[in-house]
């Protein structure tokens, strides 16, 4: 992944993995210092892995990417399945290759401190949007859930990233901005843990968005708090709205409502 971020849900753990065989060795204490059980990674204690154990075995050993909820469908598994039931039924589970556009290709942490691999919203109509709690534009939050409850279930999602980086009107931190969110707004669409959008901090996926060389018809500097990118269902940045621009104006409901009718991609995976 272009962003490296640290989640260490349990090393099953801490497992002692060995090669990229089926069979490891699974070490109780590490287990209970991760607070998981082995069949978290194994299909039972000390034996095959599941596509959890198949995931570590074949990043570098490593969780900092694992998105579960992202791998378990890759690997055609209930996110919440463990042991015999979180064994793979797509065959060459790890190995799937999957077609991701470029501003997809990110994992970031969620307003829970969770990794989420951007992958996920493939082939959906995504609008991202940087919020701050302080902000003459913070009511913005109000439109931009009314409309994520009218078009989510076309395929319609919005991403929040809390940010600090204009008049530091977002200073607090995660829990204080979901509880800010959730209770004076009611937001129900996905919120991020707080980033920076600009300067020498700025996260890869707003540097994304913003340099020429990979947005050339969007990109330049992020102006202010609620500005806002459109990523149509191909994964092509279609649009961005300006941060003092309500999304219920018309043009940015055109713009939403024109990408929702265009067909999706076809899902390749192999």
């Amino acid at each position: 992944m272009i962003r490296t971020l640290r989640w260490l849900p349990a090393l099953c753990v801490g497992l002692t993995l060995l090669g990229l065989g089926s069979q490891a060795h699974a070490t109780p204490a590490f287990a209970k210092k991760e607070n998981k059980p082995c069949v978290y990674c194994h299909i039972v204690p000390g034996g095959p892995r599941n596509f959890r154990g198949l995931y570590y075995a074949t990043h570098n050993h490593s969780f900092a990417d694992f998105d579960n909820e992202y791998e378990a469908k890759l690997a055609g598994v209930s996110p919440d399945a463990m042991g015999p039931d979180a064994k793979p039924t797509v065959p060459d589970y790890p190995n799937v290759h999957v077609d991701v556009p470029p501003v997809l290709r990110f994992v970031m942490k969620d307003i829970d401190g969770n990794n989420v691999n951007l992958a996920r919203y493939v082939g959906k109509v995504i609008l991202i949007v940087n919020t701050a709690s302080l902000c003459g534009n913070t009511p913005q939050y109000a439109a931009l859930e009314q409309l994520y409850e009218k078009y989510k279930d076309k395929g319609f999602v919005i991403l929040g990233f809390p940010s600090n980086d204009f008049g530091h009107q977002e200073p607090g931190d995660n829990q204080q901005i979901k509880q800010f969110c959730t209770s004076k707004y009611h937001v129900t669409f996905p919120m991020f843990s707080k980033i920076d959008v600009k300067g020498d901090n700025q996260a890869p996926l707003y540097k994304f968005l913003t340099d020429k060389e990979t947005d050339p018809k969007f990109g330049g500097p992020i102006e202010w708090n609620f500005a806002k990118f459109l990523i149509g269902r191909n994964g092509e940045i279609v649009a961005r709205f300006p941060a003092g621009m309500s999304p219920a104006k018309p043009e940015v409901v055109a713009a939403i409502e024109h990408q929702l009718e265009q067909p999706a991609p076809s899902e390749n995976t192999n």
